[in-house]
């Protein structure tokens, strides 16, 4: 996370740096379904969790550099109840999964998925250095 965060701050990139952390999040959830063994299946579960660890720092660099004034505050009022939403769907899909197919796989293979979607919507995002640097 702290070698992540501190190369966008150097670099001043920040959508590739959350598109990474999320295609990071996304690769270590999706191959952890291939393994059998604990100990890969952990080591898939580590590279996930490496993505996230990494995301929020990345992440809430981005309002800040097309959101203004009100917009602001109603922006971020936003991301935040959706990821509040979040939170509460991720538990709930993976358990769902797990009754309906008796396995963590299909529920892991979908919140990659929404990663993986995540990843490509932030590199879609228009970032300005110089507005994010006004506002902080």
């Amino acid at each position: 996370m702290l070698l992540l965060t501190r190369h966008s701050d150097k670099t001043g990139e920040r959508k590739g740096h959350v598109a990474f952390a999320l295609f990071l999040t996304a690769l270590g959830a999706a191959t952890s379904v291939l393994f059998d063994d604990p100990v890969l299946k952990i080591a898939c579960f580590c590279v996930s969790q490496i993505g996230i660890s990494s995301l929020p720092p990345l992440f809430w660099t981005l309002p800040a550099s097309f959101l203004t004034g009100t917009a602001a505050a109603a922006g971020i009022a936003a991301i935040n109840s959706l990821g509040n939403l979040a939170s509460f769907l991720g538990p709930y899909i993976l358990g769902y999964s797990k009754n309906a197919t008796g396995s963590f796989s299909f529920g892991l293979l979908i919140l990659a998925g929404v990663s993986a979607i995540g990843a490509l919507i932030a590199l879609a995002l228009r970032h300005d250095r110089a507005q994010e640097v006004a506002v902080s």
